[in-house]
């Protein structure tokens, strides 16, 4: 039987789910509870929204699209980012992601090298230490406070 790699060990559970599974508990037992554990809005998406997304499952626009993102997308966060933050970014140095962890993964894995310094801030989301770990890199907090408006 193949072994689990070693740098799994490093990683730790970020207790979103716990916490998650915890409140449904709750809920089930009468109590109210606003969930701030998983990133997830409390409300549904606008009819508009529903509107486009049934019309495009009927017209079969349903499948999986290219790895780097759709084009169209991808144009369009190039020209965003060239009239908000005046950066030059051509569409085929856009990549878009299915989630914040996908994305955040996928850029610490071609940056960080075994051995490495890694700053991340604290408070913060503990899968930036975690994942660190697992890199074989150092994870080194810096502290946000409150009186900067958590702002480095």
């Amino acid at each position: 039987m193949r072994r689990i790699a070693s740098r799994v060990s490093e990683l730790s559970g970020e207790g979103a789910l716990a916490v998650f599974a915890r409140a449904k508990e709750l809920e089930r037992a009468g109590r109210s509870i606003i969930h701030l554990e998983l990133g997830e809005p409390d409300f549904h998406p606008a009819a508009p929204v529903v509107d486009r997304l049934r019309e495009a499952v009927a017209a079969g626009r349903d499948r999986y699209v290219s790895t780097r993102g759709i084009p169209a997308l991808r144009e369009a966060i190039a020209e965003y980012l060239e009239r908000t933050r005046r950066l030059q970014v051509s569409p085929d140095e856009v990549l878009v992601a299915p989630g914040c962890k996908m994305a955040l993964s996928l850029a610490m894995m071609a940056l960080i090298e075994p051995g490495d310094e890694v700053l991340y801030p604290d408070p913060g989301f503990p899968i930036y230490p975690s994942f660190t770990r697992g890199l074989g890199a150092k994870a080194v907090p810096f502290g946000l406070e409150e009186k900067k408006r958590f702002s480095a």
